[in-house]
């Protein structure tokens, strides 16, 4: 069983912000020549925007006004980016939910999915028939809101190119009918690439069926092995192995009382002892612990959460997170259990074994994972940040805090900065602040900024930002050197006139 969702990147959007039906959808993403329409949901294709048309086109095809014959308010397009991690994680989870009609449930094979394929040997004598059990599919996914298209065949290749290409919602494909469903279909349906598409067309081979009347030993010197290797696929003649998606199982361990419990050191043992269980099986799978979650059952206390900066199977350093965060917990009432349960994995960092121990930069690392993880257990994760870079054009909007265990690679970040981006100031103003210049010289650069002579001016640095969020932004930096040795980082607003103090350098 082939499942189509037509236009997956959007109906994920849709699925998850239903206020965004009734208004054309546009996802962009960044092209060869700047950003470029990805995906548009059916209320945009009809203002005739397409797929691979540049943003700035797709812009200026929205109406501005209201039409004369409906006078009917227009409703503002919503402008995302395209998300394909997002798109393939929310996919898999829907293969995941898939598992209670197949128990091998997987993603097609492309870069960008859209399909699901189900083996359901056996699994639809349980929905009354195959019927049955497309229909049971359809309608589950569609509570969720997505809307698909079922196709059931003897091959993956035929139930794909029946499901895309063909009218009905549901089709069922029988076993001596799959060559007279395939050959109305065009070559498209073979999911070659578009060379080989172009080729045929060329010699006027449009459909399946025209594709199979040829001679068969001469496709590959023709179209090469890519060809004759999908057709094959659909029709039965070579194999196509399906990569089921696979359930991972939470690691959760427990530990019941027989009776409430309210001692301290009984708990704090209990909890060692855990925190080892976890750390065994986490060493059989060859991963460290990022985030760990321990419920006391039978109390209202809160649960811990105890959440790391990067993955470790450090023994002491968890024992003692741990008991810092339980040293916290009020407990009304006995304990009449604990669980815990990791919540996220990674990999541990791996460094190479060396003759001497000499590698500084590891220790200071892991000293100041630590250090993190013991400020932010102890202040809390909103209390300890770090500066991030953001693609912001703007430099005041081109850094922003955020809290140190949210970082989501497994290592320290560093970043290397260029030399051609060391002229920014390292003290940025939170604001721009406004910059009295008391004269200009005939060429309009300023000679005297508050009184004091400017003894040397370097730029500009043009910036213009802001349209598609609606802020214009143009700007000329300047760094001015004042004769009191000050070293200033200022612009001109294009628009005003008017000259701001950004920054200042050390």
């Amino acid at each position: 069983m082939c499942v189509w969702c037509p236009l997956w990147p959007v109906q994920r959007r849709l699925s998850e912000q239903p206020e965004l039906s009734s208004r054309p959808l546009i996802l962009f993403a960044e092209g060869r020549r700047g950003l470029i329409v990805t995906a548009c949901s059916p209320e945009a294709l009809r203002l005739d925007i397409r797929v691979g048309m540049p943003l700035g086109e797709a812009r200026s095809l929205l109406p501005t006004t209201a039409s004369r014959r409906s006078r009917q308010p227009i409703p503002k397009p919503d402008f995302q980016r395209a998300d394909p991690v997002a798109d393939r994680t929310r996919l898999q989870a829907l293969a995941i939910h898939c598992q209670r009609y197949s128990p091998l449930v997987g993603l097609e094979d492309d870069p960008a999915p859209e399909s699901l394929w189900l083996d359901i040997s056996g699994s639809e004598m349980l929905f009354g028939g195959e019927q049955g059990l497309a229909e049971a599919l359809i309608t589950d996914l569609a509570q969720q809101g997505i809307q698909v298209r079922i196709a059931i065949a003897d091959t993956w290749g035929a139930a794909w190119a029946v499901s895309h290409y063909a009218d009905p919602v549901v089709s069922l494909v029988l076993s001596d009918e799959q060559t007279n469903a395939l050959a109305p279909l065009p070559v498209v349906a073979l999911r070659v690439s578009d060379a080989v598409i172009e080729c045929l067309r060329g010699l006027d081979v449009t459909t399946i069926g025209r594709l199979m009347s040829l001679p068969r030993a001469s496709l590959p010197s023709r179209f090469g092995k890519e060809l004759g290797r999908r057709l094959d696929q659909a029709t039965g003649l070579a194999p196509e192995l399906l990569t089921a998606e696979r359930l991972i199982e939470p690691i959760v361990v427990d530990w019941l009382f027989e009776d409430p419990v309210t001692d301290r050191q009984t708990l704090d043992h209990v909890c060692e002892v855990l925190l080892e269980r976890l750390l065994v099986t986490l060493e059989a799978r060859r991963a460290g612990l990022r985030e760990l979650t321990c419920r006391w059952l039978g109390t209202a206390a809160e649960p811990i959460s105890l959440r790391l900066l990067r993955p470790t199977t450090e023994r002491q350093h968890l024992l003692d997170l741990l008991r810092l965060q339980c040293e916290r917990v009020v407990f009304t009432a006995g304990v009449k259990g604990v669980r815990m349960e990791v919540v996220e994995l990674g990999l541990p960092p791996i460094r190479q074994a060396t003759l001497f121990e000499d590698d500084v930069g590891e220790k200071h690392q892991r000293a100041l994972a630590e250090l993190v993880d013991r400020l932010s257990s102890r202040l809390g994760r909103d209390a300890v940040l770090r500066a991030s870079l953001q693609p912001d054009p703007l430099p005041e909007f081109s850094c922003a805090t955020l809290p140190w265990l949210e970082q989501r690679s497994s290592a320290v970040e560093t970043v290397t900065i260029p030399s051609r981006l060391r002229c920014r100031p390292l003290r940025l103003l939170r604001l721009p602040q406004p910059l009295t210049i008391d004269r200009f010289s005939p060429d309009g650069w300023p000679t005297q900024v508050d009184r004091t002579p400017v003894v040397r001016v370097s730029g500009p640095e043009r910036i213009e930002s802001g349209w598609w969020r609606g802020v214009d932004a143009k700007r000329d930096y300047y760094r001015l050197t004042l004769a009191t040795g000050a070293a200033l980082w200022a612009f001109c607003d294009l628009k005003s006139g008017r000259w701001f103090l950004h920054g200042l350098f050390d």
